[in-house]
């Protein structure tokens, strides 16, 4: 019986089925791995308690009073008792965020607010706020307003 199944894997061909599906179930358990360890995916803000907590990360001593997310959790805002106000969105696996110092590059759309910042490797964020989208546009219209 032990020659028999010795002659099938000497087999060419059984033997590359046999290379196949250990690569396969190889694949798997990394797949499976990678996911057990969060990394990659697509990563959102879940709430405006992750949002402050990004923007506390960002900018050290930075106490989020006001915070919004965008509906599909892509990107926020967040603002502080001093005024400062943060535009966090998503880059790449993780967030980025930005200061916003003007109100330049803000233009408001129904319920979707767009905003372009200083610094263009950061690029222009567009957020779904529903309702929120025209208070936080007329209250980023004071931004730099005393300077």
């Amino acid at each position: 019986m032990n020659f028999q199944i010795e002659a099938a894997l000497a087999t060419p061909g059984v033997a590359k089925v046999l290379q196949l599906l250990g690569s396969l179930l190889a694949i798997l358990l990394l797949a499976w791995l990678a996911g057990r360890m969060r990394l990659g995916g697509d990563p959102r803000i879940h709430g405006t308690d992750e949002a402050r907590a990004l923007a506390e990360d960002a900018v050290c001593g930075f106490d989020a009073q006001d915070v919004v997310v965008d509906r599909a959790g892509y990107g926020a805002l967040a603002r502080d008792v001093r005024g400062r106000v943060l535009l966090i969105r998503q880059h790449g696996s993780h967030f980025a965020t930005r200061q916003l110092t003007s109100h330049a590059g803000v233009r408001l759309d129904g319920r979707f607010l767009t905003i372009a910042t200083d610094d263009r490797r950061f690029g222009t964020v567009t957020l779904d706020l529903g309702d929120q989208a025209q208070v936080w546009a007329a209250s980023l219209r004071r931004l730099g307003a005393s300077a």
